[in-house]
Formats: C-alpha cells, sequence, structure tokens
C-alpha cells in the first residue's frame, strides 16, 4: 500500500489522493467543485477494506487511515450491506464524486465537427 503514496507517473506525484471506505466521511458532505487537482488518485480497498491493507504494510507506520489521504470518503453512505464489490464501488464512486472535483486546468473540448471533412456540394 505503501507504493501509491511514493510511485507517480507524475513529476510532482498525485495532489489529491482519495481513500474510499465506509467509515468515511460521507461525500454528501462534501460540496461541489471543492475538491481540486492536477492529478488524482482514488484508492479502493479489497474485500476486507483498507484498513487490512494498512495492516499488512510493514513499511507505514500510520495508525489511522484518514491521515493517509487527503480525503477519506464514503462514497456509499447508508448502503446497507456490509461489502459492495469493487467494480461496483468503481462505478458507484466515479457517479457520486464526479461533481465533487474541480482541475485546476481547464479540460480541453473536442469539437467533432471541426474535424470531419465537408465537401462543397454538401
Amino acid at each position: 500500500m505503501s507504493k501509491i503514496f511514493t510511485q507517480s507517473p507524475y513529476e510532482n506525484g498525485y495532489d489529491l489522493i482519495i481513500g474510499t471506505s465506509d467509515k468515511g466521511k460521507s461525500i454528501n458532505d462534501v460540496a461541489n467543485d471543492t475538491l481540486k487537482f492536477d492529478h488524482t488518485m482514488i484508492v479502493f480497498g479489497g474485500l476486507e477494506g483498507l484498513e487490512a491493507a494498512l495492516e499488512n504494510d510493514n513499511s507505514l507506520e500510520v495508525d489511522n487511515l484518514e491521515h493517509l489521504f487527503d480525503e477519506y470518503l464514503n462514497t456509499v453512505p447508508n448502503q446497507g450491506s456490509r461489502t459492495i464489490r469493487t467494480e461496483e464501488a468503481i462505478l458507484i464512486t466515479l457517479s457520486s464524486i464526479s461533481n465533487k472535483l474541480s482541475p485546476r486546468e481547464k479540460v480541453k473540448t473536442f469539437n467533432l465537427k471541426e474535424h470531419i471533412p465537408n465537401s462543397g456540394d454538401t
């Protein structure tokens, strides 16, 4: 688990690392467009959650997972079941967090009409 904090393809690393857990702060308590980032990473735990990953990583000397992440969020508040399959958690999280994220650099738009060849007779 420690490698997610020390290895990044970006020169300055990730500037927003989000951990997901049913023990985190409710996604509903995060205002829209407040999670500013250049490069972000969302971390999901396995069946036993991020807590088990922390316990199994001897190189991390942290007792509280919240201290490892910029945001430690419950993206499925009131989930009603003990666990959620990872593939479901990814879709739910991306859907619930999309309006909370705000890239520091404006996203480039793509205008398809500009790239379609036009003939003079149509």
